[in-house]
Order: C-alpha cells, then structure tokens, then sequence
C-alpha cells in the first residue's frame, strides 16, 4: 500500500470531500439500525409488474465439485503469505454440492420454486485444462444445461468468470498481466460458440471490485496481496477483459440467421456495497466514505459507460482509457449484501469498513438491514440501464431459517416500491440456489434457498426458500380456468 500514515490519509480525504461520484442526496441520509431480534414476516406478499423475473445463482467452483485445476483448488491447499490456511476452516472444495452431476435434478427443484430464470458460470479450468486446448466433453455438458433449462421453461444466464482461472493462467501472472485478456477472448469465443444458441444473457465478469480488493488489497482471496498499485493493474486488465468479451459475444452470438434470436445482453455483475461514515459529524469519515464508494462501487460501472478507468489515490492507482471499453453494458448486473460504516483512521492509514454491532447479524456477521437492497438499485438507476438483482441473500444456518426468510420478504418489498417507483429492475435473483462452499469461509455459511447435507448430499428446501416460492407464485397470473 502506498497511503501509510495517518496524517497523509486525512489530508487526502479531506481533499476529496467534494469528489464528482460521490453520494447522492438519497444516499447521505443514515440509514435505520437494524432489529436486534428477527421480527415477525409481514403476511402481505410484495407485488411486482407482470413480466418480473425471478431466479436463483450459483458459481461453479462453490457448487460443482471436481473443479481441481484453477487459482482456489491451490489456494484451499496452501498457506496465506501471513501463515493461515487458505480456506480460514482449513477446509477443501472437494465435491462442493456435486452440482456437475445432480444438475437435471436441481432443475426440478428450480421448477418447483417456480424460477424463470437460472444464473450460473462455466468453468474456465474444466473448458481450457491447457492452454489453448478446449475440452469438448465439457463444453457440451454445459451446453446440455442450456438446453435442460430452456426446456423447463428456465432461462440460462452464464456468467464466463466467478474468481477462478486455470492454474496455467495464474502462473502465467493471471490478470496481473496483459495477456490473460486476450486468453479470456479466446475462452469467451469458445463458449459462445458451443452455447450461445441458447445464452442470451452473459455476465462477463462476477464482481471485478471484490476480485481485486480481496485477493490483491486485503489478501483474503488469492494471491493474498496487499498491494494497492497491483490491485489497479488487476481492476485494469479486468475491464480490458470484459471489453474483450462484449465485442466477441456480440460478434458470435448476434450472428444468428434465427429471426426469433433475442441479440446478445452483456453485463458485469457489479458488486454495490453501500457505506456510510462511523460518524456523520467527522468530515475526515464522511469524505473516505464519498472515496471509498468512488473507487468500490463507481469506477467499474463508470469505465464501462465512459471508456475510462480511475481507481485509486493519487500515485497510487489507474486513470487510464481501456481500449474498447466504451458503452458496454447492455444492462447492469447488481450484487448487494450489506451495508457497512467507514472510520478513519483504518489499517495502515487506510481507511476501514465495518459494521454496527448492536444490529442483527447474519451468519457470516453482516448486518441485517434490508432496506439496503432497494437503496442499492436506486443508486444504481442513475446509469440509465436496465437492472437485474444478480445476487442478494444472506447466510443462515439455523432450522427453521427465519432470519432469511424475514430478510428476504423485507428486501423483496422495499425492491417492489423502488420498481413502482420507476426504478428500471427487470429482475431478482436470489444467492444461492443451494448450499455452497462460500470461499475462504469454507462450508460453515448456509446461503441456500435448499440446505445440501454434504454427507448425503441431499437437499431440502428451507423456510426461508418456501417463503420464496410463495412470493414469486403471488407474482405469477393465475391458470384459466
């Protein structure tokens, strides 16, 4: 990191205190704490326009199983450069929710939730095992899921990176180097080409800010950096990717002779934290806050509409044109999970996001609040793109789950009013479809609409995923007759 003391940290967010993509009006109003016990679920089911999408994600490596040849398979089996496991439990994906082979029964279990719509990724190392060497095997078990979901009714959204790449690419210097994004071209094609008959919605890359600060900023994720000007070249060369991406699915998927063929949309998964200052009467606080939002959740979506990244401090950073970048989003993809406090002075000068202890807290300690998903999308209105919710859901482990079904009945109601209000979101996909192996969390977290028992791995559908299935047949119309 190049912002190590305290004073030059306070001086520059002082600096930045009237910064252009700062907070909205809407946004500098504090939020309400969070319950401290799990309220009762209101009776009355939110109610969307017809035409509403509703639908579910996973990521390949967290529910496959048998992903053993990228960057987390080396990561679960070796030690952080400060001496942890990895994976904190110590724990290895293994057969994760053993979604490669039990995929045609979970359709049904999509089915009988009533989801139109199916978001999942491909994975890079099963596609390319080598460089330049595509398995075609794989390639048709996905494209078979394609056609397995359209069958049922379900459309397939495929997400083309979730955080993992081939080992080949990563000891190649993965996307601290230019040339990943000519690989990722090249791997896009072949996906496009073996899917694309069936794919009208991709997302080029899950999460480009998460990526990059956890694995190159804070060192949770691989490589385990701490090394902001390195997490630029990363943020960098991501974008660069998804420019990459865009054109080729644009080119390949659009060149359909089918007169029914729907063109190609094409978006990132944006993950949109919402922050605000520890204390709104610190201006240091509430200037990191306006810089902490610009660099986390605005300068990807900003790239992408502008062609220009800027990510960083000065000195330490990017502002640099991408080529290619320009106008490619289609529609934007939002993640959102929580809201978090920012208080200065943070780690190494650096300022720090938390969250309020006195609130209710999900199972992996975020807090409870779920009015953040609706703030969220109208934050993310201002870019003019169509929206769809591509993650959103909380981890808990308790039976009955009531804090998720709570949280999601909440969240889903305040989304309801922000689309009556004219809030342009075309759908929500809940996190996740089943049980998972949650990253450097290992199995511990319970995201899943179906809790998986990793022994049987048998999956029985929560109370929180029943609350789900209500509110999305509450949404349907009814049959003839």
């Amino acid at each position: 990191m190049s912002i190590r003391s305290r004073a030059a940290w306070l001086g520059l967010a002082l600096a930045g205190a009237g910064v252009a993509a700062g907070l909205r009006r809407d946004q500098t109003r504090p939020l309400r704490r969070g319950p401290t016990e799990v309220p009762e679920v209101d009776p009355e089911l939110p109610r969307f326009p017809a035409g509403f999408h509703f639908g579910a994600a996973t990521s390949a490596h967290q529910v496959e199983g048998g992903t053993t040849n990228n960057n987390w398979t080396r990561w679960e089996r070796e030690l952080r450069p400060d001496g942890r496991t990895g994976v904190l439990t110590g724990e290895w994906c293994g057969q994760a929710s053993e979604h490669w082979e039990r995929f045609e029964d979970d359709v049904e279990r999509m089915v009988a939730l009533g989801l139109d719509t199916y978001r999942f990724s491909v994975e890079w190392s099963r596609i390319e095992p080598e460089p330049g060497r595509f398995d075609d095997a794989a390639l048709e078990r996905y494209r078979s899921w394609c056609v397995t979901l359209r069958e049922a009714g379900i459309t397939p959204m495929v997400t083309l990176h979730h955080f993992t790449e081939p080992l080949w690419l990563t000891d190649r210097g993965g996307f601290e180097q230019p040339g990943a994004t000519v690989a990722f071209e090249a791997f896009t094609e072949r996906v496009v080409d073996a899917l694309g008959e069936y794919v009208d919605w991709w997302v080029t890359i899950n999460e480009p800010n998460v990526y990059c600060v956890l694995g190159w900023l804070y060192g949770e994720f691989p490589p385990g950096a701490k090394d902001l000007g390195r997490a630029a070249t990363v943020l960098y060369h991501l974008m660069e990717a998804h420019a990459r991406a865009y054109h080729a699915i644009h080119k390949r998927a659009n060149a359909s002779t089918d007169p029914a063929a729907l063109p190609a949309q094409v978006s990132i998964a944006q993950n949109l934290s919402l922050f605000e200052p520890r204390s709104w009467a610190n201006p240091a606080e509430v200037a990191a806050t306006r810089i902490v939002h610009r660099n986390y959740n605005a300068a990807p979506i900003h790239a992408c509409q502008t062609g220009r990244l800027r990510f960083g401090f000065p000195g330490a950073g990017v502002n640099r044109r991408v080529p290619g970048l320009e106008g490619t989003l289609d529609w934007l993809g939002v993640n959102h999970y929580f809201r978090q406090l920012v208080k200065v002075p943070g780690p190494e000068g650096l300022p720090e996001a938390g969250f309020d202890h006195s609130s209710l807290k999900s199972q992996m300690g975020w807090d409870l609040l779920p009015g953040t998903l609706a703030r969220a999308v109208r934050w993310a209105d201002r870019y003019q793109l169509p929206i769809v919710v591509t993650e959103h859901g909380i981890a808990d482990d308790a039976q009955p789950d009531l804090k998720r079904e709570w949280f999601l009945q909440e969240s889903l109601a305040g989304l309801a009013e922000a689309v009556e209000h004219g809030v342009d979101v075309r759908g929500y996909l809940h996190w996740s479809l089943m049980d998972n192996f949650e990253w450097a969390q290992g199995f511990g977290p319970r995201f899943g609409l179906y809790r998986v028992d990793y022994d049987t791995q048998e999956r029985t559908l929560t109370t929180g995923g029943e609350r789900y299935r209500d509110i999305i047949a509450a949404n349907r119309p009814m049959p003839p007759g």
